[in-house]
């Protein structure tokens, strides 16, 4: 509870703090910041009108140098300026014109501040020089301004012409100059101002002067009044300065500057403030709930690590490095935790070795009663039938029967060679220990191979041999191990065949392997029987025939034979039969 409540003080004193300077900053910037800024700006201008107005009159610059200045001015200032005389008449406005003789000698000055922002490339592309001929179609502006001529289209002899005439201007009285280029004032392609053509229009509302502004100007003042564009609504702010020369109004300096920036600027700076706000707030809440982690970290963390010892997981370490009571208490549980852990994997791998070792002992000792139990089987009928007639023998039977007895004994020991073979055989490869020794070579060659071999088997029973290819590559692998997989597999087929039926084995190629299919014609597999077809001493006749089956070990060869050449392998009854299956990989990387 106490750590909760310095949390909730410390909330209340920051959120007050906070909530008190963002109200003395919103009421102030919603009071203040606009006149502030208006002011600031209207200073600004006034110092700069200033400058410009005594370099104009002490330095007297000619036409070119006037209009270098007046440019260097709106560019730098983002105004608009215009020198008029106390009348209105104006003598100086936007420094980038044209101006030609036409064939009377009279100089006409063409004005570009009004020409549409679509002809301006135009007429910086038209390469226009002095002394070019041009000709303009467009207006003599009225009363103030009647001096400067406003082009809708001007043309030169050789290039396109520059505007064209658009559907308003047939209600407009349009005139046509042409003559020779004597002035060209041309700005560069970022020093368009259309701003300079509104303040012709707030000439016209401004002159003539009313009597109380003549006066304010007479006496030297600056007059700065808000002017509103009646088309937009567009702000802007109007400064003039008056030049006084021998104790008379010689001249003013008109300047114009948009105050829609500073109401965007205004209006974006509330808008900003509300978001401070709401971001404030939520800055709050993460610092109350920072801080609050910063004094509860180091016990939540110590009772972390407690928890998972209690649940005997000492692998925990706690990452509390300070040196103080709690450093000192996460030190010594790091400290018994290792421990601990120490002693609990010493106690687990012990437990999990003896558990292996009593596993191991289990599973052999049931291997060692299942072999010595399944060879005790497939001994006893052999030796009880040598013993038999090896009585026979010496009891004297007679000569006839004799050699009949012989080969009996003989017969049955073959069989228990092959017995004892196959066991030795089967222990080398659950061993592990053999080395496969690889080479190239192709299945089917030695699938023939195979075939005659065990043709005489084939003839017993009448059998025929079908072997069919497809798409087959040379195997990398051990010949002699898959040679007896093969005979293991064919003895097999065979001994479980119909009379006068067919064998037939399949070799097909497969994405980087090599299928083997040996199908037969007989006696099923009981379904529930398929997955023991693989283990040592199966047979499917539960009385184990030695008339009808094997040694009950070939199969089980044939499976580690494969498995150790990462072969895969299966078994499954056919409509007719019985068909086994292995894959054998073709890339080389077995075993």
């Amino acid at each position: 509870m106490k750590k909760w409540g310095v949390t909730l003080k410390l909330f209340a004193i920051t959120s007050s703090c906070f909530l008190l300077f963002y109200t003395i900053i919103m009421i102030g910037q919603l009071l203040f910041f606009e006149q502030f800024y208006q002011s600031k700006k209207l200073d600004d201008l006034e110092k700069k009108l200033e400058a410009f107005a005594k370099e104009y009159v002490s330095r007297e610059w000619d036409a070119e140098s006037m209009a270098r200045e007046l440019s260097v001015f709106i560019s730098r200032n983002k105004t608009q300026l215009a020198i008029v005389s106390p009348n209105g008449q104006v003598k100086y406005d936007n420094p980038f014109r044209i101006v030609i003789r036409d064939r009377e000698g009279k100089n006409v000055k063409i004005s570009l501040s009004l020409l549409p922002e679509e002809d301006r490339s135009a007429l910086l592309s038209a390469n226009l020089h002095k002394g070019d001929r041009i000709e303009a179609i467009g207006v003599f502006e009225e009363g103030l301004l009647q001096e400067m001529f406003y082009p809708r289209v001007i043309k030169k002899a050789g290039a396109a012409d520059i505007g064209t005439l658009r559907g308003s201007d047939t209600t407009l009285t349009l005139s046509t100059v042409s003559g020779e280029i004597t002035e060209l004032f041309l700005p560069a392609p970022n020093q368009w101002n259309l701003r300079q053509g509104i303040l012709f229009h707030v000439l016209k509302d401004l002159f003539p002067l009313s009597e109380e502004r003549k006066r304010a100007l007479e006496g030297g003042s600056v007059l700065e009044e808000e002017w509103v564009e009646p088309w937009s609504g567009v702000r802007s702010l109007v400064a003039i300065h008056p030049i006084v020369q021998d104790g008379r109004l010689s001249e003013l300096v008109v300047a114009l500057t948009s105050l829609q920036q500073i109401s965007e600027a205004n209006d974006a700076l509330r808008l900003f403030y509300v978001y401070i706000g709401i971001g404030g707030f939520a800055l709050i809440l993460l610092l109350s709930l920072l801080l609050s982690k910063i004094v509860t970290k180091p016990l939540l963390s110590l009772n972390k690590s407690a928890l998972r010892m209690a649940r005997l997981d000492f692998s925990v370490k706690s990452p509390i490095i300070r040196n103080d009571e709690f450093g000192s208490l996460a030190r010594s549980l790091n400290t018994m935790a290792e421990k601990l852990d120490v002693t609990l994997r010493e106690l687990q791998q012990a437990n999990e070795q003896l558990r292996s070792e009593m596993d191991h002992k289990q599973r052999m000792e049931l291997i060692q009663k299942e072999f010595v139990s399944n060879a005790s089987h497939e001994l006893k009928t052999p030796l009880s039938i040598v013993k038999s007639f090896a009585e026979g023998l010496r009891d004297g039977v007679g000569e006839n029967k004799r050699e009949r007895y012989i080969e009996v004994i003989l017969d049955e020991t073959e069989k228990m060679e092959e017995l004892v073979r196959d066991l030795l055989e089967l222990a080398k490869l659950e061993s592990k220990t053999i080395k496969l020794k690889k080479s190239w070579f192709f299945l089917s060659e030695l699938t023939e191979e195979i075939v005659e071999r065990l043709m005489h088997h084939f003839r017993e029973k009448e059998l025929r041999a079908v072997t069919i290819l497809a798409n087959e590559e040379a195997l990398y692998a051990d010949q002699e191990k898959i040679e007896q997989v093969l005979l293991n597999m064919l003895v097999n087929a065979i001994r479980h065949a119909n009379p006068g039926s067919e064998i037939t084995v399949r070799i097909e190629g497969e994405a980087q392997a090599l299928r083997v299919t040996i199908e037969n014609e007989g006696e099923q597999i009981p379904q529930e029987q398929l997955a023991f077809v693989w283990d040592r001493f199966y047979r499917i006749e539960r009385s184990r025939n030695r008339k009808t089956g094997g040694t009950g070990l070939g199969l089980a060869i044939v499976r580690h034979i494969l498995e150790l050449h990462e072969a895969s392998y299966s078994v499954r009854n056919t409509k007719t039969g019985v068909a086994f299956s292995f894959s054998l990989p073709t890339h080389g990387k077995g075993k």
